[in-house]
């Protein structure tokens, strides 16, 4: 067992009386006023030895890492204590395992041991919580009382009681740190995600995470004055991991797109990148493509993702399934462009959190949910028509699973501001 050395206290909390009720009330005082823990245990040893007149008093705390006994506050030669905590099957062990004052000690104080009598231990209990002992050692008068051990036992468990609290408190600010992360996460995915004027612009997304940061994106952007590139991916799993390779697949398709005029070349080339640097065990579904809008001309490849919908002029409606795996479960895919003619119609693509959303223990929404609730509003705006669809989701009622996600591309807009 290693055993840390003893700090100075960050401040002085003085104990003069050695009247086992006044030492309380002023340990019970000095751990619930201050912050510092450590400085408000630093003198609680010499105060126990005091009161019990014996010439050694230690504060033992359980390692997280190691699980061993280490010596945090002492008063006294407290290596008679730390060699006592180091056994297995010592008084500190003991009581721990207990949950109840101990008596105990080895060998005589010649040989700067403890004798059977000469020890005196109480465990620090919270809850399920083993957290470590306080120790006194060498009474001058005798050996240690039943009284000695309630007094310790009540030191103790007003002591664990602290360190639970302490504990918990940093806990809350660690979680508030996280928090704030997460929040300046979110912050930074909606930044960038694009923003049009969609009474001047065919394209319009929406995503509504289902946490503070989302495994979700979609993009759009102008290639030159007539030809939009657009794209919508699906992350594995939630959460910080989810959002990095959200983050990351975004970046290289805005890159990739102004390169190369094929949207599978562009999605092949994303692959080979998450192939080789990706954790494995994560992947991307994503569609990509380019719509010329002079001609309602368009191009897309799609790896893995939900199948995107075609809502022709006459209300019919066309998908076009996947025929390749995600992003980044393969070193190579086989994708091949489609091409297809809006010829005024609308193309759609959506996660898979939308068609799996559910009411109450029905099914999913489905595809076929998914078609009924747009052509309840295919009068409306293109925007406003994603946003209404998302907010009559977001109803009780309806359970939502995943991030939802939606971008929408209106070939009619365009001929009617031709």
């Amino acid at each position: 067992m290693t055993v840390v050395s003893r700090r100075k206290p960050a401040a002085e909390v003085t104990l003069d009386s050695a009247d086992p009720l006044a030492v309380l009330a002023a340990v019970c005082r000095d751990l619930v006023s201050l912050q510092d823990l450590e400085a408000a245990t630093a003198n609680l040893p010499e105060s126990i030895a005091r009161t019990l007149d014996a010439r050694v008093a230690g504060l033992f705390m359980v390692d997280e890492q190691s699980g061993d006994l280490v010596c945090r506050a002492g008063h006294g030669p407290v290596e008679w204590l730390e060699r006592e905590a180091q056994l297995a099957d010592g008084a500190l062990a003991r009581c721990l395992r207990r949950g109840a004052p101990e008596f105990g000690g080895r060998s005589g104080p010649r040989k700067g041991h403890l004798t059977e009598s000469s020890l005196l231990c109480a465990p620090l209990i919270a809850g399920d919580q083993r957290l470590g002992a306080i120790a006194a050692a060498g009474r001058r008068t005798g050996a240690f009382r039943a009284a000695d051990a309630d007094f310790l036992q009540i030191t103790a468990a007003m002591l664990a009681l602290a360190v639970s609290n302490g504990q918990l408190r940093q806990a809350m600010v660690r979680q508030e740190g996280v928090r704030q992360d997460l929040d300046l996460a979110a912050e930074i995915q909606r930044s960038l995600l694009p923003k049009s004027d969609p009474a001047h612009f065919p394209v319009h997304g929406l995503n509504l995470p289902i946490r503070r940061v989302s495994g979700d994106f979609f993009d759009f952007f102008w290639l030159d004055g007539e030809r939009i590139a657009f794209a919508l991916g699906d992350v594995s799993g939630k959460g910080i991991n989810a959002a990095l390779l959200m983050a990351k697949t975004a970046g290289l398709f805005r890159c990739l797109a102004k390169r190369h005029n094929d949207p599978a070349a562009v999605l092949g080339a994303i692959n080979t990148e998450l192939w080789e640097t990706s954790r494995r065990g994560m992947f991307v579904t994503m569609v990509g493509g380019i719509y010329e809008s002079p001609t309602g001309r368009l191009v897309f490849a799609n790896a893995g993702h939900e199948p995107p919908l075609l809502r022709a002029t006459d209300r019919d409606y066309h998908s076009f399934p996947a025929d390749q795996p995600p992003l980044g479960i393969l070193p190579e895919l086989d994708l091949a462009s489609q091409e297809i003619d809006l010829a005024g119609g609308e193309f759609y693509i959506f996660s898979d959190g939308l068609t799996e959303y559910r009411y109450g223990d029905s099914e999913a929404l489905g595809v076929k949910g998914l078609i009924q609730l747009l052509e309840s509003m295919a009068e409306l705006p293109l925007e406003k028509r994603l946003r209404t669809l998302l907010d009559d989701l977001d109803q009780e009622g309806w359970e939502v699973r995943d991030d939802l996600t939606v971008l929408a591309i209106d070939d009619a807009w365009v001929r009617h501001h031709d």
